[in-house]
């Protein structure tokens, strides 16, 4: 069996991938892509409103802020697809991760986790 190679990748790449045809394919959608786009930026901006008091009251600081806030924003996208029990198993699989691998609060964790499952929830 023969595998591609970089340079079998990289001459369908350059084949496939035509400027004109590119273009036309972001202007037929570039409507749908804004508004979408808008309403992500409105929603991430609105977690972070949500979670940076939290983050205030209990004292983190500097780079962990970004762990923290990098946290509610993954659990959103998976609470939007989820719930139920699912959603308390991949809530609680992401508080196990970011405690272990970035060494969050777990303290912390619960408290985003409550109020992001609160805004997800709300959301129409």
């Amino acid at each position: 069996m023969k595998f591609r190679t970089g340079l079998d990748r990289y001459n369908k790449y350059a084949a496939k991938f035509d400027p004109a045809t590119i273009q036309a394919r972001l202007t037929q959608v570039r409507e749908i892509a804004l508004q979408r786009a808008q309403e992500a930026q409105i929603k991430y901006a609105t977690i972070d409103e949500l979670v940076r008091p939290i983050l205030d009251l209990k004292g983190v600081t500097g780079p962990m802020r970004a762990i923290y806030l990098g946290y509610a924003k993954k659990l959103t996208r998976h609470l939007e697809r989820v719930s139920g029990a699912a959603a308390s198993k991949i809530a609680e699989g992401l508080k196990a991760y970011y405690t272990t691998a970035f060494g969050a609060d777990p303290e912390v964790l619960d408290s985003v986790t409550a109020v992001v499952a609160g805004a997800v929830v709300g959301t129409p």
